[in-house]
């Protein structure tokens, strides 16, 4: 294990052992003194020995947030779009209207219909009256009676589709997505306005397939989000059956807690912490670790002398931070170094509490 010990440290040992030499020569009787007063200071620290610290290894993925329920709803006949009466983030209620579209050739299609209904409901009086009198005979009733159920039919129909030139929310929400403007002329199919319910979110991601034999169903894991960054506990709700045969990975979803949804935004990315195996691992507290021009040190104690040492960190966890490397099992770390500990200088550890 290499240790950086600075140039003054060998300096100060040098001329102690000089001057305590000259002393001898000459006998001076004042030269313990001397020798007392040049002894370096020993400062006092608080340690801690490194063990190590079982516990799950989480393997991350990038997740986005998603409304568990929202519909996107699409034009179902041709038109045009005669007004939108709500904008990008209005709350609506279920049933509230949210786009009308030009009804012209819908409601030509239905006087039609109506009337061709009409017509129908007339010939079929007139011939079930015959054929109760004998005037009539079976087949024409049942041709009437067939031509009546037809009509029927093609006016109810006709009505329905009428219907849908007004889109409405399908359940209470909020708006999320418009898609198209006023006048605009679309065709069936073309995608019209997007309705999420906000206070249920959800978070997507893809995680490789191998990593699925240690993810459960109803198990807690973390998501991280926002700048800074925010760490909100997330629940695994879905996990897909097959593999995704061109990326080889496995969707995965886990629910957001309602007290957490109102701090996210669908659509908005982050990063999903899943357990993928155990490891042992070391934890120091943050105070321990310092930073040197990105450069992560800690002074470790041997023979009541602290040094310092390179070390690679990871995650804070619980107020601890996460030693990936630059430490073995045993090691005197000291927990507050401050301002007058030097590299190579004589301490005095106490175990802190």
């Amino acid at each position: 294990m290499l240790r950086r010990i600075g140039w003054s440290t060998v300096g100060m040992v040098a001329a102690c052992l000089i001057a305590g030499g000259i002393s001898a020569c000459h006998g001076s009787g004042k030269s313990g003194s001397k020798a007392e007063s040049r002894r370096p200071s020993t400062l006092p620290v608080e340690v801690v020995v490194v063990r190590p610290t079982g516990g799950s290894r989480d393997g991350h993925v990038s997740a986005v947030v998603e409304a568990r329920h929202d519909a996107l709803m699409r034009s179902r006949v041709s038109g045009r779009i005669v007004s939108i009466p709500v904008r990008l983030g209005q709350r609506v209620r279920k049933g509230d209207l949210l786009i009308r579209l030009s009804g012209e050739s819908q409601g030509a299609a239905v006087r039609a219909a109506d009337a061709t209904l009409l017509e129908a409901e007339k010939n079929y009086s007139r011939i079930d009256a015959l054929f109760r009198s004998a005037s009539a005979t079976r087949a024409e009733w049942d041709r009437a009676r067939k031509n009546l159920d037809v009509a029927r039919a093609e006016d109810q129909r006709a009505h329905s589709v009428l219907g849908w030139s007004a889109i409405r929310s399908p359940f209470s929400g909020m708006i999320s997505g418009k898609f198209v403007r006023e006048g605009d002329t679309v065709a069936p199919g073309t995608p019209l306005v997007e309705v999420i319910e906000p206070g249920r979110l959800r978070v997507e991601a893809h995680v490789p397939s191998l990593w699925t034999r240690e993810i459960r169903q109803g198990e807690k894991v973390s998501f991280k989000a926002g700048n800074p960054p925010v760490f909100f506990p997330v629940i695994i709700r879905e996990i897909a059956a097959g593999t995704d045969p061109v990326t080889h990975t496995v969707r995965i979803r886990a629910d957001v807690a309602p007290s957490d949804a109102r701090k996210l935004r669908p659509g908005e990315f982050g990063t999903l912490f899943v357990p993928v195996g155990k490891e042992t691992r070391f934890l120091l507290p943050p105070t321990a670790v310092l930073d040197k021009d990105g450069l992560k040190e800690v002074f470790v104690v041997e023979n009541n002398r602290a040094y310092l040492q390179y070390v690679r960190t990871g995650e804070v966890r619980d107020g601890k931070v996460e030693i990936l490397s630059g430490l073995s099992e045993g090691e005197t770390v000291v927990v507050h170094p401050g301002s007058r500990l030097e590299n190579g200088a004589v301490v005095t550890p106490e175990i802190a509490s």
